[in-house]
């Protein structure tokens, strides 16, 4: 009898510890980013939205070229100028910001950082902003690409957390009606606001892109752009009518998937309009 009363006491220390420790990760997954103290570009740009009658895209616009597809739904007239981002004060913060993405309509609204300081590709999948561990990590670039966003595929990465936060409103374009009625994504560089059209919305396999194809090879770039527009991929969404050449810049946006760990759900864009930010 009392080794069965060791045994089941055993058990239940077992037991509770095993719950401690998912209530702690559950924690870890679900904690919301640390507040940034400066402000984000989400009310300058939505107050900048196009009239409603532009919200699809002509069979004339989408057989276009990408380069003169123009983004619907929101416009960027002026907002170089308007917009409150410092990258000065950015910087104080963390050397390593170099850039700002924004979605309308989704929750990415982020610092974008690469790790140039120590040239560890991995640091900010589990490091915020300020370099402090957390386990949301921060929307980040390796050091395979430039931070001038000029290289043929920038990849930027970002983890689908379940609260919401950095990549995971990326699955709102698994959604074709969300797909349709959005397609811009804006980057803001301490000197330039890029925008790129959003094209195709897929899940792909959790292959290293960047290590996978060499996108300084035309012929390599050139069958990878003809990928993106036809995904081997039971769930995806394909701007019809846009066509790449292998003169454009297209800007991959990559986090995890809901149906595995083995894939990746991946939104990209091309590069239509560039200005300066004074």
């Amino acid at each position: 009898m009392k080794n069965k009363k060791l045994i089941w006491i055993a058990v239940l220390i077992v037991s509770l510890l095993i719950i401690a420790a998912c209530a702690i990760f559950l924690y870890m997954t679900l904690k919301d980013s640390p507040e940034i103290p400066y402000a984000t570009v989400s009310s300058e740009t939505e107050a900048t939205a196009a009239p409603a009658q532009e919200e699809t895209v002509s069979t004339e616009t989408a057989a276009q070229p990408a380069t003169e597809l123009k983004p619907f739904g929101y416009e960027m007239s002026g907002q170089e100028e308007n917009t409150t981002l410092s990258f000065d004060e950015l910087m104080e913060i963390n050397h390593d910001i170099y850039a700002w993405i924004y979605i309308p309509n989704t929750a990415v609204d982020y610092p974008v950082v690469q790790s140039i300081l120590d040239g560890d590709d991995t640091f900010y999948l589990d490091h915020n902003i300020y370099r402090e561990y957390q386990f949301s990590g921060s929307i980040y670039s390796e050091t395979q690409n430039s931070t001038r966003f000029d290289d043929p595929v920038t990849v930027l990465y970002g983890h689908n957390m379940l609260n919401g936060s950095m990549f995971a409103s990326l699955h709102n374009f698994e959604d074709i009606n969300f797909f349709n009625e959005n397609n811009t994504i804006f980057i803001f560089t301490q000197d330039k606001v890029i925008t790129y059209f959003i094209y195709a919305a897929y899940t792909f396999d959790d292959r290293h892109i960047l290590n996978s194809y060499n996108m300084m090879d035309e012929d390599v770039f050139r069958e990878y752009l003809d990928s993106t527009l036809e995904p081997r991929s039971y769930n995806c969404n394909i701007r019809p009518g846009v066509e790449l050449t292998t003169e454009d810049r297209i800007l991959t946006l990559s986090t995890c998937s809901n149906g595995g760990g083995n894939t990746r759900y991946l939104v990209q864009g091309v590069k239509v309009d560039e200005q300066r930010r004074e």
